[in-house]
């Protein structure tokens, strides 16, 4: 059982070299069939996985490979590979330390927890900066439309002053709002990005049992007597 795992861990390995992920994704499973507890391979292929985005899968393999071997540095870089990926900068730099922790030569680890903490520092640099893009462009805009209404329209349709600022603000405003909603979708994508992907097969299933059940659940209405058609002529 061990040489064949071992055999088909070296088939992934290979697959893995020359891209073919998915490919090896099935080599890393039948070596797992062969040899459920390894950590190794739970880990190859959560890297499988990662290099075809499928992140809810990978971080699975990650866990499981974390679970078999916490002593293991590698299973918590691996997950710490997924969290950065899914943009969990936060989470990655804490599997990042936990992997430096266990193994405290390891460059590549030293460099993935450098390279977190300018990703950290950008994206909060970004959630402050886009507001203020966006709200500058919204005031652009603004004046854009009072100064064409002003010079370029035969007759103005916004004279006075107040309401020209009441426009400019307006227009300012808008842009904050959308900077504010470009965020939170950022943000939700990032979160669904490690959700467990719905089944449909098995929602579409769920749902044919449930009408199913409904229909039979329908009572028959016993009061009504049963009419049966009798042919005229015969008794």
């Amino acid at each position: 059982m061990k040489e064949k795992a071992e055999q088909c861990k070296d088939e992934g390995n290979k697959c893995i070299k020359e891209g073919k992920h998915t490919e090896a994704i099935f080599h890393y499973t039948e070596a797992i069939r062969h040899e459920p507890n390894s950590a190794i391979l739970y880990s190859n292929r959560a890297l499988a996985f990662l290099k075809i985005d499928q992140l809810y899968l990978a971080m699975e393999d990650a866990q499981k490979a974390i679970k078999l071997e916490p002593s293991w540095p590698k299973g918590f870089y691996r997950k710490g590979e997924i969290e950065f990926k899914a943009g969990h900068y936060n989470k990655a730099l804490l599997s990042y330390k936990q992997a430096l922790t266990l193994d405290p030569a390891d460059d590549g680890i030293i460099a993935a927890i450098s390279k977190t903490n300018k990703e950290i520092a950008k994206d909060k640099k970004d959630a402050v900066r886009k507001p203020l893009v966006y709200t500058c462009l919204g005031f652009a805009v603004g004046i854009f439309i009072v100064a064409a209404d002003q010079f370029i329209a035969v007759k103005p349709s916004i004279p006075h002053s107040i309401l020209q600022v009441l426009l400019v603000l307006s227009c300012g405003g808008v842009g904050f709002m959308i900077s504010k909603v470009h965020r939170y979708l950022v943000v939700s994508q990032r979160e669904s990005l490690l959700e467990e992907p719905i089944d449909l097969l098995k929602e579409m299933d769920n749902t044919s049992k449930s009408n199913d059940s409904t229909s039979s659940s329908v009572p028959l209405d016993k009061s009504k007597p049963i009419k049966r058609k009798t042919q005229k002529g015969k008794a």
